[in-house]
């Protein structure tokens, strides 16, 4: 279970990187209908869950190396 969540994690913290990549470039694609501060908040929208999935994913993990043991 944990080299699963460990890839699991890897993968919500590579979203995060690219969140943050957009932020830091200005947004994706500019359309006029967007301001910037719109797609700022979507990138720090992004970074932040990224952050807390990946979180909630490493405790998961590693408390299925405790209580895995129990169960056998």
């Amino acid at each position: 279970m944990l080299p699963i969540a460990l890839l699991l994690a890897l993968l919500s913290l590579l979203g995060g990187m690219l969140s943050w990549r957009a932020k830091r470039q200005g947004g994706a694609a500019f359309k006029p209908e967007r301001t910037r501060s719109t797609e700022q908040f979507v990138a720090d929208l992004g970074i932040l869950a990224a952050l807390l999935f990946a979180l909630v994913i490493l405790m998961q993990g590693s408390a299925a190396l405790i209580l895995d043991e129990c169960l056998r």
